[in-house]
């Protein structure tokens, strides 16, 4: 008989009431720990020099589509310099974008230098929540969620290339660090990604304070199908992201 194998047990209700145990949950499940957050702060004296590459990058992709460039016509909170009057007279040197571009390069810094604490993590649910309508927020952009995941799915690619690309992680004796480095950004671009997605989804309504087995009858729950394809999804990121250090290391050696 094979052995028992052991069986988290979670409570649904806190996974929507307690940031930092939602934070837990989904570190857990797609195993983000210590090792991968000292991955990425070791990554930092790399990552920092090409913050302006990324987040330039960032915006010239946000600017290649009409809608995903018409959100930065509203202004953003804290600005209160000169806006433009239509997404044809806007660019990538505007005013705004400049004062928005500072504040994409300070969370590109603060997720390779911040202690990941409790701190850290309400400062990533804060992140996702002031993209949304969420009632109470001084932010007043509402962005659709179809553009947020497209945009991570994008920023996972140009990531994982840039990094893999990186000299100082190149030869046979960097290959389990490169690979490390690649798992660790993945990881945890999708822990950010959930804390947008939470905001989108109204899971909080439908199953908080719900018994575990009313979810179980009939067709398969919302919750569980979002939250299992998610982070099935996200774990399949992160293998192509192993998988493309390797396969480039075997290449290369060949």
């Amino acid at each position: 008989m094979a052995p028992a194998t052991s069986i988290a047990v979670i409570d649904r209700n806190r996974l929507y009431t307690d940031v930092m145990y939602r934070y837990q949950y989904v570190s857990d499940f797609i195993g983000f720990n210590d090792s991968d957050i000292a991955a990425v702060k070791s990554a930092a004296p790399l990552i920092a020099p090409l913050v302006p590459v990324i987040v330039d990058a960032v915006y010239d992709q946000l600017f290649s589509f009409n809608l995903t460039k018409e959100v930065f016509l509203q202004r953003g909170h804290g600005f209160q310099g000169q806006t433009a009057a239509n997404a044809a007279e806007l660019t990538t040197n505007d005013e705004q974008i400049k004062y928005r571009k500072d504040f994409l390069a300070k969370y590109l810094v603060k997720l390779v230098t911040a202690e990941y604490d409790a701190k850290f993590v309400a400062y990533l649910d804060r992140v996702g929540r002031m993209h949304t309508n969420t009632p109470g927020k001084a932010s007043k952009i509402n962005v659709e969620y179809i553009h947020v995941n497209a945009l991570f799915g994008w920023l996972h690619g140009f990531l994982v290339e840039t990094v893999d690309a990186l000299p100082e992680l190149q030869g046979p004796e960097n290959t389990a660090q490169r690979a490390k480095v690649l798992a660790a950004f993945s990881k945890l671009l999708w822990i950010q990604n959930d804390f947008f997605a939470m905001y989108y989804l109204n899971d909080e309504q439908r199953f908080v304070g719900k018994d575990a087995d009313s979810t179980l009858s009939g067709k398969p729950s919302r919750f569980f199908g979002w939250i299992s394809s998610s982070v099935i999804i996200g774990g399949f990121a992160v293998l192509l992201a192993v998988g493309s250090s390797f396969y480039f290391t075997t290449i290369a050696s060949a």
